[in-house]
């Protein structure tokens, strides 16, 4: 899945924002998804989702995957959920990145653009 030069080099060796308030800031201020919307960023995002994401935010992206019945309800957000449908996509590549709050990083399983694929297809389950 990783190989395809459409992303910027630069961004698969660093990432400019911080593990805080401010550099999640900065992303969703600053980053854009810098793939386009194909149908086929958009299948690998559907296969990458549905082995890491599927699990707690479900099927549909509602936050209601088989680990998400371990926790609280609401603490895994929906797709369709205000918090969702307002932030901005270098919002999520920040919370893939580094994880945030009961979601861990994927920063190991996911290459950036592998993150930016993912992020088309979370797009796609909040419509």
């Amino acid at each position: 899945l990783a190989g395809n030069t459409q992303l910027n080099n630069s961004l698969l060796f660093q990432y400019p924002y911080e593990k805080n308030a401010d550099g999640y800031d900065a992303a969703k201020a600053n980053l854009k998804n810098p793939l386009p919307l194909t149908q086929e960023n958009l299948e690998v995002g559907r296969v990458l989702y549905n082995i890491n994401c599927l699990p707690c935010h479900g099927e549909k992206g509602l936050g209601d995957g088989a680990v998400a019945a371990k926790f609280p309800p609401k603490n895994i957000p929906s797709y369709k959920s205000d918090r969702i449908l307002n932030l901005p996509d270098g919002g999520k590549y920040h919370s893939i990145t580094y994880g945030i709050n009961l979601m861990g990083s994927y920063a190991s399983v996911l290459t950036p653009e592998e993150r930016w694929k993912v992020i088309h297809y979370v797009n796609y389950l909040s419509k």
